[in-house]
């Protein structure tokens, strides 16, 4: 494989179903999107979901059953809140001692690329695409491993120190909530040190907001991210019914101009990217 391709879900509930091939319910279209768009070029692209949600669904789940016998009204209003904002309240750093949910979820994320690992080389490019709270917690991710690789030079395995990191594309994301706390604000360092020359030149971190998501923001605006962040796009997804309202912030899965931008810069990537050094 040439290329490498991470994907991560936001906020709510997300279903631990997959298909044949291993990949979750979530990224099952945009998957399927992707490979009729670059054709042949697919056979060179590895797919990994990473899928965290199974962390907290659970207790979010569980205390939505101990509402059933109370007065609470609009429970189907609370049902999304509760999804929804408990996941972005349930995933937060802490004190260490109870800093569980944070690590828990990473270990979500470590575990995928682990299995994208077993199909790739270890210099292989990475390019990871992460909707709405997953932005965030990749973010949060790196930073993390940055701080354990606290050099230039390349790991024992730069594929799992995300030192091969070359595409970052996030979508409907949310970063600029949970930056107001830091003063001054410090992105993630991108792309990763282990790069060729001609990869480096085309990494990119594009993201893409639909301007009736309201959980959707550009991110160069904040400080310091227009160094690190290639393009913030608008672009409306969904139907005629969603793309003018919040609800496109679930539709970029299922969008054909979504598919075809990401497509577009994937197919640009694997031009530049070296072949493998022994078939995987």
């Amino acid at each position: 494989m040439k290329l490498a391709v991470a994907i991560i879900h936001g906020i709510g509930t997300q279903p631990d179903l997959r298909d044949g091939d291993g990949q979750h319910v979530f990224a099952q279209e945009l998957i399927a999107g992707l490979r009729r768009r670059l054709g042949v070029e697919a056979d060179q692209v590895a797919f990994q979901t990473l899928y965290w949600a199974s962390v907290l669904d659970r207790r979010q789940l569980a205390y939505l059953e101990q509402l059933r016998g109370q007065p609470v009204r609009w429970r189907w209003l609370r049902r999304i809140v509760t999804l929804f904002l408990g996941d972005a309240s349930g995933y937060r750093q802490v004190s260490q001692a109870y800093d569980t949910t944070y690590e828990e979820v990473h270990q979500c994320l470590r575990s995928g690329l682990n299995r994208l690992r077993a199909r790739v080389d270890a210099t292989t490019p990475l390019v990871v695409l992460a909707h709405s709270l997953g932005g965030h917690i990749f973010s949060n991710f790196v930073w993390d491993q940055q701080r354990i690789n606290r050099t230039s030079s390349c790991p024992h395995d730069p594929f799992l120190g995300l030192e091969t990191l070359t595409g970052l594309i996030t979508f409907g994301c949310n970063i600029p909530l949970f930056t107001f706390a830091y003063d001054p604000v410090v992105p993630i360092r991108f792309p990763g040190h282990c790069l060729s020359d001609a990869v480096r030149e085309q990494a990119r971190w594009l993201n893409l907001y639909a301007p009736a998501d309201i959980l959707g923001y550009p991110l160069r605006p904040i400080a310091n991210y227009a160094r690190v962040v290639s393009e913030d796009r608008a672009m409306p997804v969904g139907p005629w019914y969603k793309r003018h309202t919040p609800m496109s912030h679930l539709a970029y899965w299922q969008d054909r101009n979504f598919h075809r931008y990401v497509a577009n810069y994937l197919r640009q990537l694997l031009s530049r990217c070296p072949s493998p050094n022994s078939s995987t």
